[in-house]
């Protein structure tokens, strides 16, 4: 897939419904349960055993740059609209892009010490930005900082809308990936469905890594 280079502003990339959207390629992700034996405790696997965990069986990609800032645009269907933690059992919805920072990186485990991946996760609780995050194998995800990752969102007719902007470069931070016109990139996906209680490792992911390169 391509990601069109476009003089538009910084401003209207952001936005999940601007028109300029219609101009993106689009692809369809399709998306699994992650299985329970990746699960960390007995309790998760035992309360999930006759659960379907996971519930979101697809996405839509689309990606825009305009020489300075990339967008990335996910969409995909959830009925209901959580963005807040309740009882312990309700939690907000959420998605997740992350890219190998070199090679092959192992995508099941998120990565390993000889081969990092870099995550940028959302949350509906948490309006305009997304953490940046480190992996180097299951358990292992820390929050950094300096990525500036910020995100717009809108949910309607039972779907979310989700884009996410930063930088094409972030000169002196090499805890998120970098790019450049004319580069290919791996990409792999996320989505939590708040009122399913997916959190954590309960989640839909894409099982093999994907691919865009900035035109």
């Amino acid at each position: 897939m391509h990601a069109k280079g476009l003089s538009i502003p910084a401003s209207e990339l952001s936005r999940p419904g601007a028109e300029i959207w219609q101009q993106a390629e689009r692809t369809r992700i399709p998306l699994a349960g992650v299985p329970l034996s990746l699960q960390p405790t007995e309790f998760i696997k035992n309360t999930f055993r006759n659960q379907p965990v996971g519930t979101t069986a697809e996405l839509q990609f689309s990606a825009l740059h305009n020489g300075e800032v990339i967008a990335l645009r996910l969409e995909w269907a959830d009925p209901d609209r959580d963005t807040d933690i309740d009882d312990n059992d309700h939690f907000p919805d959420g998605a997740a892009l992350m890219f190998p920072f070199k090679g092959d990186a192992p995508l099941v485990t998120m990565g390993s010490k000889e081969q990092p991946v870099n995550a940028w996760h959302w949350r509906a609780d948490r309006e305009g930005v997304a953490h940046n995050n480190i992996a180097v194998g299951l358990g292992t995800s820390r929050v950094t900082s300096g990525a500036e990752i910020s995100t717009r969102a809108n949910h309607e007719n039972a779907r979310w809308q989700v884009v996410f902007l930063r930088q094409l470069q972030r000169q002196g931070v090499d805890t998120t990936v970098q790019f450049s016109p004319g580069q290919t990139t791996r990409i792999a996906f996320a989505v939590w469905q708040g009122s399913n209680g997916e959190r954590a490792g309960l989640k839909a992911f894409s099982p093999g890594w994907h691919e865009f390169t900035l035109a």
